[in-house]
């Protein structure tokens, strides 16, 4: 009997994770996130996390060490603060709530660190996603916190 258990247990698929798990490698968190919490199309998880998230990691490799360094440790910090704000907020607020914990990832992650021309590459990747107001609103609060930081 014992062996018939064991035999079941080895071969019978394991139950797939329920919560997504944050990396600093992949994108794949955003995907998980969209399976567990549909907002669709236009929803952040689809909108904005996931091709942003993608969009670095593809070009990775085209940005200073430094930077390179930089795009790991934020990628990890977007996924984890914004699983934390995403339990229990609907679709239509979680774009405000995400956006607003990404400046913080920014400083504590070390953008302002960043050579000027670095920071200045990196906005440039995030140009499509000046059609929003948050996310000129998330630009200026960035510049304000890096501008504090050294008076």
């Amino acid at each position: 009997m014992l062996r018939y258990l064991i035999l079941l247990f080895l071969f019978t698929p394991t139950i797939a994770q329920a919560t997504c798990v944050p990396s600093d490698q992949s994108c794949d968190f955003y995907a998980c996130k969209e399976r567990e919490h549909a907002c669709g199309k236009k929803g952040y998880w689809q909108d904005f996390g996931y091709p942003y998230c993608q969009k670095f990691l593809k070009d990775e490799a085209r940005f200073s060490k430094d930077s390179q360094i930089w795009l790991q440790d934020v990628r990890y910090c977007l996924q984890v603060r914004v699983q934390e704000v995403a339990d229990g907020t609907s679709c239509n607020n979680l774009h405000t709530q995400a956006m607003d914990s990404h400046v913080s990832c920014y400083v504590d992650t070390g953008f302002c660190d960043l050579t000027y021309m670095e920071q200045v590459k990196i906005y440039w990747y995030l140009k499509g996603a000046l059609r929003s107001a948050d996310t000129w609103r998330e630009a200026y609060l960035l510049k304000q916190a890096c501008a504090n930081r050294f008076n």
